[in-house]
């Protein structure tokens, strides 16, 4: 084979090439571009998630700070009760209790 008949092959060849590199290219873009996007939509979704998580905290302690208040008021009536109760037999005793 002389060199001049295998320049028609090496050129489709090389023409094969050149438009395999073109749409490797565009792909590659393709792609990258898809990656920037997804990074984008991962980095806006993880700040959702922190701002969420920094809500939830502050309602966890407000309803911390409120059952611990309600739990104060639940002892103070539970003694108030229990030394009515008390001041009460006190006194019953003291008008004379049970005797006739």
């Amino acid at each position: 084979m002389t060199p001049s008949e295998a320049d028609p092959d090496l050129r489709s060849r090389m023409v094969s090439a050149e438009h395999t590199i073109q749409s490797n290219t565009q792909r590659i873009t393709a792609i990258e571009s898809w990656q920037r996007q997804k990074d984008i939509e991962s980095a806006r979704h993880d700040e959702k998630w922190t701002a969420m998580d920094a809500r939830i905290d502050t309602r966890f302690s407000g309803l911390e700070n409120s059952v611990s208040d309600i739990k104060k008021v639940l002892s103070r009536i539970t003694w108030l009760l229990i030394s009515g109760i008390g001041a009460g037999v006190v006194s019953f005793l003291m008008k004379g209790g049970f005797s006739p």
